[in-house]
């Protein structure tokens, strides 16, 4: 299954990359499974002190659209490898928010945190380092 497959299963009406508004839907649709994940997460486990901070930032992250993602996003050309990149790093991101449901001790969930920051910040990366169009 590719990584587009997954998604379209997984995320309904999944926007995709066609154009910029269905570059800005994907944002906010990828934003919202992990924010649900989190605030399940953060009501479940109840981390306290430097995890619940890092917690709390996450879901800031997911609550607002990053306008530097948009602003990225609305120049950069969308050619086959970025799409195919950026759907890895979507992929990624969900199976986070997997990751952050199924987490059942602090440390798993801080590890998971870890990663969807990281792909967060790879996905923006990607399509900011991208040839405008």
């Amino acid at each position: 299954m590719t990584d587009l497959e997954y998604l379209q299963q997984r995320i309904a009406g999944y926007a995709d990359y066609a154009n910029m508004d269905a570059r800005h839907q994907v944002d906010k649709q990828i934003r919202a499974i992990l924010g649900e994940a989190l605030s399940e997460a953060r009501e479940r486990l109840k981390p306290t002190e430097a995890l619940v901070e890092r917690l709390d930032g996450l879901m800031t992250r997911c609550e607002f659209s990053d306008q530097r993602v948009i602003k990225a996003a609305d120049h950069a050309r969308f050619d086959a490898t970025l799409v195919d990149r950026v759907h890895q790093l979507d992929r990624e991101i969900v199976e986070c928010a997997d990751g952050i449901r199924a987490a059942t001790t602090l440390d798993e969930l801080a590890a998971q945190l870890d990663d969807a920051a990281r792909y967060l910040d790879e996905r923006f990366g990607a399509i900011i380092e991208a040839p405008s169009e």
